[in-house]
């Protein structure tokens, strides 16, 4: 008797022949979800509503300030009747070849990721599905800068589902990848509550001030879009008469806010932060007051360590670490980047032991000499900081010409403000470059504002890129690039001697690059 044809898929097609008859349950999300979804949309929308509602009754605008409660029931009802279709058309299962997942109300979709291919599984929960012991599982393939088909997210499942799904899939990952798992190494660094002291010296901090300062005139809109005018006004009108007075009490209102802001969100975003070596090969980031996160990146998929140090936070010593893996894409460079960081701002000493503890490299990795670039590479920063400052002096003395208004000893206090600073900055700038070739690393430096040192493992450097401007070559400097298939793709040796760099290449991977010296 023949056997039975496996049934046909209507979103894959029919199985192929000598497929197993009797494949994997599919499981379901949470239905906990639905309720989940609904704290949201009662936070969004509700709250707002009965505030506005309160507001119009306290205006006497009655009793057409009732409709935004039923008009917020009603939004409410709509959208948590679609939520729960989506509950009911969500189903997922890891086989042992791929993780599967179906979905959608009007239009179905099928995704179906091989294990091979995931990279990272980065586990989330928010406050509102923590408090009912839900996670959001998001695994992604690294490919494709993070399209929508290189991710596979389900939102939500349990806690111990989410977990057991983490296990599972970077298991399989690692067992294709060709590489032993790692023993696991333990806690690699756990917070130190004396390290959020860096928040308030964040860059970010005016910025965050200013943005505090349009949240408070946001919230006097609330109360008439006339009022919230007429108190900018008054505010004005006060300050105009009183600037020798009012500018600096402004700019340290600005600053204290943007400290505190900068604070609340260093705490809320690195709360209970641990980084640990996990048996199953992975190194784990936990973090998040209100949204505890999770991600856990193989080490077999680690192709270097970053540490990045930005002003002002560099003069007081501090720096974080960053992973340079492949497969940490998000939907933009902006998560990329966020997902690659695996500390907080932490004091230097501590972040360079902690970035060769990731790699399992000798302590001394980030913190040995590194070489200097030529003289000339200064000269070419101090002459371009000299330009910028000649640019910007011009500009003050044709402002001061064509606006009356403008006193004419402007250009000169521009001109020296603006000099010595640029060329400072040059100087720094040029003091931040630096190269060394180290057994089984590469670690290359560069920046001033933003200053980071990456050490690359030479077995995961797959090309390099030599590039000269007219300028470079008029004085004999080069910039010397290796590529790799992880982090930003290109880490490159700027501003260094020609033969140097073509040196340091060469004896960096030998032999990759021989056909092309040789052809020049």
């Amino acid at each position: 008797m023949s056997a039975r044809p496996a049934p046909a898929h209507p979103l894959r097609g029919p199985a192929p022949a000598g497929a197993a008859t009797a494949p994997e349950a599919w499981r379901r999300i949470s239905p906990l979800t639905v309720w989940a979804d609904l704290i949201v949309l009662t936070a969004v929308i509700a709250v707002p509503a009965v505030l506005l509602t309160g507001v119009l009754a306290f205006v006497g605008a009655l009793p057409w300030g009732l409709l935004p409660l039923p008009a917020a029931v009603v939004l409410i009802g709509l959208i948590m009747a679609t939520e729960v279709l989506r509950y009911r058309a969500t189903r997922y299962r890891v086989t042992a070849e791929r993780l599967e997942m179906e979905s959608g109300v009007l239009a179905r979709s099928a995704r179906s990721v091989p294990l091979e291919r995931v990279r990272t599984v980065d586990v989330t929960a928010p406050i509102w599905a923590r408090v009912l012991g839900l996670c959001s599982v998001t695994a992604a393939t690294g490919s494709g800068g993070g399209a929508a088909g290189d991710l596979v997210q389900l939102s939500y499942v349990t806690a111990d589902e989410g977990e057991r799904l983490r296990v599972r899939l970077l298991d399989r990952a690692d067992a294709r990848s060709g590489g032993p798992a790692t023993e696991g190494g333990g806690e690699l660094a756990a917070l130190d509550p004396a390290w959020f002291r860096y928040a308030p010296l964040s860059h970010l901090v005016p910025v965050l001030g200013v943005g505090a300062i349009g949240g408070a005139y946001s919230l006097l809109t609330w109360f008439g879009d006339q009022w919230a005018a007429g108190v900018a006004v008054a505010v004005y009108e006060y300050a105009l008469p009183r600037l020798a007075l009012v500018l600096p009490g402004a700019a340290l209102v600005v600053l204290v806010s943007g400290a505190v802001a900068a604070t609340a969100l260093q705490v809320e975003a690195w709360w209970n932060y641990r980084l640990s070596r996990e048996d199953d090969g992975t190194l784990r980031v936990r973090r998040g007051l209100l949204t505890a996160k999770s991600l856990s990146v193989q080490e077999t998929r680690l192709r270097g360590a970053e540490l990045r140090a930005y002003l002002p936070l560099r003069w007081f010593g501090s720096a974080r670490v960053a992973a340079v893996a492949t497969g940490m894409v998000g939907e933009d460079s902006g998560s990329t980047a966020a997902k690659s960081v695996l500390s907080p701002d932490l004091p230097a000493g501590v972040a360079h032991r902690l970035a060769a503890d990731v790699l399992a490299a000798p302590a001394d990795l980030f913190t040995g000499h590194l070489a200097a670039h030529p003289r000339a590479a200064l000269r070419r920063r101090v002459l371009r900081g000299v330009w910028a400052a000649a640019a910007l002096t011009a500009g003050a003395v044709a402002l001061a010409w064509a606006v009356p208004a403008v006193p004419g000893w402007s250009a000169a206090v521009v001109a020296a403000v603006a000099l010595p600073g640029l060329v400072g900055y040059a100087v720094g700038a040029y003091r931040g470059l630096g190269h060394a070739l180290l057994p089984g690393h590469l670690v290359l430096r560069r920046g001033m504002a933003a200053r980071r040192t990456v050490a690359l493992q030479r077995e995961g450097i797959i090309g390099w890129r030599v590039r000269r401007s007219p300028f470079q070559r008029r004085v004999g400097l080069a910039t010397v690039g290796a590529t790799t298939a992880a982090g930003a793709g290109l880490y490159a040796a700027v501003d260094v001697d020609l033969a140097s760099g073509v040196a340091l290449a060469a004896d960096a991977v030998p032999g990759l690059l021989d056909p092309f010296v040789e052809a020049a």
